[in-house]
């Protein structure tokens, strides 16, 4: 009889799992399946967050960067029949620049280019030159212009963050009517503040990267502000 009962308790332990303890398996590991689902989700929103606030940080310096390399070596420039240089802000708007620059020339030769900045349709910041070419002795800007599209998009802020904010030699804001600067306002212009803010995408991101830092213009204290 002992041995039966040991021989019946044997079959028993040998036929695997109950139904209830089947149950409480599927359940532990639809439990576990789940966080670890959630852990996965929250590491790859992350992960997304963080590449593409990285993306926006590198897109925003390109751009800052562009834009300071031609601002920091304006240059008037001379006009014939007249006494008085061509200020180096030839237009200007919270959201548009043109400005005559020395960027990119040679130092034993150099010649100056005539560079616009401005937004497109799709946000981007568009950069348009115009190298000067020498006709009589002095400068003028016929030539096909290059264009190129920055990486963006960037956001079209006004007042004070506006993309583009003039000040004069006192550090106060000249501010452009609704055709842009007037010839005296351009001429009274001796440093620019910019404000790149690259906005965030729609399904990734938090905040909007935003760089801002002013330029001066050295070349027209050296020319003089007339």
């Amino acid at each position: 009889m002992i041995s039966f009962t040991r021989t019946v308790r044997g079959l028993r332990s040998q036929d695997g799992m109950s139904i209830t303890e089947l149950i409480v398996s599927i359940f532990v590991t639809s439990i576990v399946l789940t966080i670890v689902g959630a852990l996965f989700v929250n590491v790859v929103r992350v992960t997304s967050n963080a590449n593409a606030t990285t993306t926006r940080s590198s897109t925003a310096a390109n751009v800052m960067n562009e834009i300071s390399t031609v601002i920091r070596p304006a240059t008037k420039n001379a006009i014939a029949n007249s006494d008085t240089a061509d200020p180096a802000i030839v237009a200007g708007t919270p959201l548009s620049l043109t400005i005559y620059s020395l960027v990119d020339t040679a130092p034993d030769g150099p010649a100056p280019s005539k560079v616009s900045f401005s937004i497109d349709g799709s946000g981007n910041v568009a950069e348009s030159r115009v190298l000067g070419t020498l006709s009589s002795g002095y400068w003028v800007f016929s030539a096909a212009a290059t264009t190129r599209s920055l990486p963006g998009p960037v956001q079209s802020l006004t007042g004070t963050n506006a993309l583009f904010v003039y000040l004069d030699s006192a550090n106060a804001v000249v501010t452009p009517g609704s055709t842009g600067l007037t010839l005296a306002q351009r001429a009274s212009i001796t440093s620019i503040k910019v404000t790149v803010s690259i906005a965030n995408q729609p399904t990734t991101g938090n905040d909007p990267i935003t760089i801002i830092d002013t330029f001066g213009m050295p070349n027209l204290k050296i020319t003089g502000s007339g």
